[in-house]
């Protein structure tokens, strides 16, 4: 099991009224947020026609929570990996436990089905052939039985490509929201698939769509629906081009949901976030999530001792901040 760090500097007297309101801003400020523009001919909303879901629309489901005993995000390798996508699948575990907050297990890989779940489906823009698998098989036979007691979730990932019926073609991933099981491909998200060579930037394509689709798929299991009102990690997708043109980040809405179940605080989960993306070349994403903290910080807190409106984060950067609050804290 990969463990969460502890919150640095956590302050035993808890959060400041102002600190409080810094938080709340995370759901009302639209800072850096766009909203979903009207769809194209062949994106997901203009082929499915979805309600959305408010935040009290999401307290009413009653999602799955994590607890004290079942608070483990397991995820089950199927298949073969080279080790390019070993690689980005190893590192979407990570990111996760990261996202949601939670311990992470990797379990013993298996291997694919045959028979009825797998078909070989042609391609005319790929120009072949792709051995593709059923996401029944994963959702209904090979999850469930190793889904475990201490497991708030179970996530397959596999390098294989996947169709959920006969008439889709193919699927990123799917998830059950009430059964804690989801399988997701990354199949999709490399050079090789495609019949092109990797170039510069290939690891942190397939990565940036690998983490993008885990969360996703994860969210779905932790109750959340798509988002139909901003540019955010919950939108519905249809193809690699509309994901590829969806943010990672969740919209205010939708962190407001996580945040409710997780009850994680907001802006220390974006500043592991942002050590990952750092760590992972991800920057566009770095960049992003440290303008979202930069804002969160604006209105100084009496622990800072700070008098003007700075970004704390930066007077961390300079070694700055004093008080009981400076030098990288809380």
């Amino acid at each position: 099991i990969d463990p969460v760090p502890a919150p640095r500097n956590a302050d035993p007297a808890g959060p400041t009224s102002i600190e409080l309101a810094r938080r709340k801003a995370a759901f009302v400020d639209e800072t850096g947020f766009r909203k979903l523009g009207k769809p194209g001919p062949h994106d997901w909303l203009a082929n499915h026609d979805e309600p959305g879901q408010t935040f009290m629309e999401y307290l009413a489901e009653r999602p799955v929570r994590a607890t004290q005993d079942c608070n483990v995000l397991s995820f089950l390798p199927v298949g073969e990996f080279r080790p390019e996508e070993e690689n980005v699948a190893g590192a979407t575990f990570r990111f996760a436990g990261i996202w949601f907050g939670l311990p992470t297990r990797v379990l013993e890989p298996i291997e694919l089905p045959g028979g009825e779940f797998h078909r070989s489906e042609w391609f005319d823009y790929l120009g072949r052939h792709v051995d593709q698998y059923r996401t029944d098989w994963f959702l209904n036979r090979a999850l469930p039985r190793r889904l475990t007691e201490d497991s708030v979730m179970l996530a397959a990932v596999t390098a294989a490509d996947l169709y959920p019926s006969d008439d889709w073609r193919y699927v990123f991933g799917m998830a059950h929201l009430r059964r804690r099981v989801g399988v997701y491909s990354i199949a999709r998200y490399f050079p090789r698939f495609w019949g092109k060579k990797a170039e510069p930037g290939a690891r942190e394509t397939a990565l940036r769509r690998a983490c993008k689709l885990v969360t996703h798929e994860l969210g779905h299991c932790f109750g959340l629906r798509h988002c139909i009102e901003y540019e955010c990690g919950m939108n519905g997708s249809n193809s690699l081009r509309e994901s590829d043109s969806r943010p990672i980040h969740l919209c205010p809405v939708c962190l407001r949901k996580l945040q409710w179940n997780r009850g994680f605080d907001v802006i220390e989960r974006y500043r592991r976030l942002s050590t990952f993306y750092d760590a992972q070349g991800l920057a566009a994403e770095a960049a992003w999530t440290k303008k979202r903290i930069c804002l969160l910080y604006t209105s100084p807190s009496p622990r800072d001792l700070v008098g003007n409106l700075v970004c704390r984060l930066l007077l961390e950067k300079r070694g700055g901040g004093g008080g009981g609050g400076g030098g990288g804290g809380g």
